[in-house]
């Protein structure tokens, strides 16, 4: 059986250019007021992995840092959406996981969401992207702010060692539906 492979909405430009798009977003911010149409052309329309390759394209062009030009152009909602776009996937997973636990409560889907659905590479990238943001260790943060099984499920995630080969043993998941039903 062949493992299903998954794919963002958003695909590679077509005809990609780094030098282009720094260039256009240098021009968005120029001058009074800012062209936010023309930083969706690009940012929107544009995969993650293209997006940091802009980001570096842009400090080599300008001398500046495309993160804080943005932060200093945009406002409101808009910001923070185009500054989530510009993050690597591991740091705004990293991001997420960490407003998900602090102040009071935890959001719990969040946790899971995240932590969940991640392959063990993109794991192991956000548990490391979480120790350089935040300075904290991201196991320790899940076992301070769950309980049970519940956190017993979330700190044997933050492993990465998930068992992801596509063989599925039909018997043992019978044997073990069979036993949560009867639970």
């Amino acid at each position: 059986m062949a493992q299903t492979q998954y794919h963002g909405t958003v695909q590679p430009a077509a005809h990609f250019n780094s030098e282009a798009d720094a260039v256009a977003l240098k021009k968005a911010m120029k001058g009074l007021g800012t062209d936010e149409a023309a930083i969706i052309n690009v940012i929107a329309h544009r995969r993650n992995a293209q997006r940091q390759e802009i980001k570096l394209k842009y400090k080599l062009l300008h001398g500046s840092d495309l993160i804080e030009d943005l932060h200093s152009e945009l406002g409101g909602h808009f910001r923070t959406a185009v500054l989530a776009l510009m993050e690597t996937k591991a740091v705004y997973d990293a991001h997420c996981l960490r407003n998900a636990m602090k102040g009071l409560g935890t959001d719990e889907n969040v946790l899971i969401e995240t932590l969940a659905t991640q392959t063990n590479k993109e794991i192991k990238d956000t548990v490391a992207a979480y120790s350089t943001v935040f300075k904290r260790n991201l196991e320790q943060d899940v076992v301070s702010e769950t309980s049970g099984n519940f956190k017993k499920f979330l700190v044997s995630l933050c492993q990465g060692a998930r068992d992801e080969s596509p063989a599925v043993d039909q018997e043992k998941a019978k044997r073990e539906a069979q036993e949560l039903y009867e639970a």
